[in-house]
């Protein structure tokens, strides 16, 4: 009889212990991969960079203006690269969104400027960002 229950407590060590190795494992990964998951400001930078691709063809105010323009928009590419380089392993929100707030900024201001239709492309401009950044998001909490 004793080593009936013997048997049984050994069986029942050896579930308990894979069971929980399973949830440690589980756990584990998670915790791994939450990091990459959660930081969605350097896709959000891809975002804009695609943006500022797509201004190169849009018109603008004085045809004379297009090499400046083109200039402008370059170097606000490489800034955005240089933001997005400089924190990306920074995982404080506070600091990835003073730096895009001050960049966007720089945008808009460049675009109202330049372009034909200013502040109606700005406009476009910030509700086109704030579905992508809600997207992200949203991805992030799935």
């Amino acid at each position: 009889m004793l080593e009936i229950y013997l048997l049984i407590a050994a069986l029942s060590f050896l579930f308990l212990y894979f069971a929980v190795k399973k949830i440690v494992l589980n756990v584990d990964n998670k915790i791994l991969l939450e990091p990459i998951k959660m930081d969605i400001y350097p896709e959000f930078c891809e975002a804009i960079n695609d943006k500022i691709r797509a201004f190169k063809e849009h018109n603008l105010k004085n045809q004379n203006n297009r090499e400046q323009f083109l200039e402008k928009l370059s170097d606000l590419s490489r800034e955005l690269t240089f933001i997005q380089t400089m924190n990306l392993s920074n995982k404080n929100n506070n600091i990835w969104e003073n730096e895009l707030f001050e960049f966007l900024k720089k945008l808009e201001n460049i675009l109202i400027h330049f372009l034909e239709n200013g502040e109606e492309e700005v406009e476009n401009l910030r509700e086109s960002l704030m579905q992508e950044f809600q997207r992200l998001k949203s991805e992030q909490n799935d």
